[in-house]
């Protein structure tokens, strides 16, 4: 245990020390084992889990976790968010997320990704993309080359050029109930 004068006032001590967490009581506040609630510091952005040993700053009448010290149980994943549900942001002139396995992004309303002057660029064995009403897309260039490429459309497929051509190698086959052309 350590003491150091409060810089919020200065005639309260402040303590630090260390203590287990009993119970999350919602995302900024926990019971510790010793009966004391306690807020989640601003800066302390691992989410706390019951049994986490912790670094607290207790004064008169308040007590903060500023530090997750060590988890008990290993497979409980390390969550990072910000106490009271505030907006979190990384900021910075490079970013770089890694992970051995998987990373997944989720979004319960908007998502967007955005390389304003630069390249976007998807690497993947296998792309999926799933859209359950519109996808559109927009380019000055599209180029697209394909081992095969199968296209179902349910009711209207409508290709439109100023110019079309379609070439073969083999064998180009029309079939259908009625063909028109011209």
């Amino acid at each position: 245990m350590h003491t150091l004068k409060s810089p919020v006032t200065s005639s309260t001590p402040l303590v630090l020390s260390e203590a287990r967490v009993a119970m999350v009581l919602d995302d900024a506040h926990c019971l510790l084992a010793n009966g004391r609630e306690a807020s989640r510091a601003l800066s302390c952005l691992v989410e706390l889990s019951p049994g986490d040993v912790v670094l607290c700053a207790q004064s008169e009448g308040a007590c903060h976790v500023l530090h997750v010290l060590a988890r008990e149980a290993s497979s409980v994943p390390v969550a990072i968010s910000v106490p009271n549900g505030a907006e979190i942001s990384l900021r910075g002139r490079s970013v770089s997320i890694h992970a051995l396995e998987n990373i997944e992004l989720m979004s319960a309303r908007d998502a967007s990704v955005t390389a304003a002057t630069g390249t976007l660029s998807l690497n993947a064995r296998n792309l999926f993309a799933t859209v359950s009403e519109s996808l559109v897309q927009q380019s000055r260039y599209f180029i697209g080359k394909a081992g095969q490429y199968l296209l179902d459309v349910r009711h209207l497929l409508k290709l439109h050029g100023q110019d079309a051509l379609i070439t073969a190698e083999r064998d180009i086959k029309a079939d259908a109930e009625r063909i028109s052309m011209g």
